[in-house]
């Protein structure tokens, strides 16, 4: 059964696997916080707020970790396609609009970081205008899209091999 299987096609399942949980612990953490948290808090400030500070630093230890990940197999996965003759056109078009995606989700966190950005903050004015762009919003939203895009990533690639 597992005899048809390489020491490689091993090493990148494990990769893929690791991209995988990495993309899921940030953007699931990401929804949780904007779709669950927010919400909560905002009906229920004077309950919430004390707990958001301590789960909002375990959130950022998590994303450190999801976005290490994410970049190590991340360009693993994509040198690996690179090497070989089945990416086509259209493949590295999703690639590029995907990378471009996260490179935006990656500056949003720097941003954040950068900013001591505090989620439990309210935004007002411009800022609340834009949030579905700069915010936590924001990384709900693009993440759904980048994972959409890997998702056409691989339905490409298995075509380009089938052919």
């Amino acid at each position: 059964m597992f005899g048809d299987i390489s020491v490689n096609d091993w090493i990148m399942l494990i990769v893929r696997w690791a991209h995988a949980i990495g993309a899921v612990a940030w953007i699931g953490g990401s929804a949780f916080f904007a779709l669950v948290l927010r919400p909560v808090e905002r009906a229920n400030p004077n309950l919430v707020r004390p707990i958001l500070r301590p789960l909002g630093s375990v959130y950022r230890e998590l994303v450190d970790i999801s976005v290490i990940a994410i970049i190590i197999t991340g360009l693993i996965l994509m040198f690996d396609r690179l090497t070989g003759n089945d990416a086509s056109t259209a493949w590295f078009i999703v690639l590029g609009v995907k990378l471009a995606l996260a490179i935006w989700m990656f500056y949003l966190v720097w941003h954040f970081r950068q900013s001591d950005f505090d989620p439990t903050e309210q935004s007002t004015g411009l800022t609340a205008r834009l949030s579905w762009l700069i915010g936590y919003n924001a990384m709900v939203f693009l993440g759904v899209i980048v994972f959409f895009l890997a998702s056409v990533l691989r339905v490409l690639f298995e075509s380009s091999i089938s052919n």
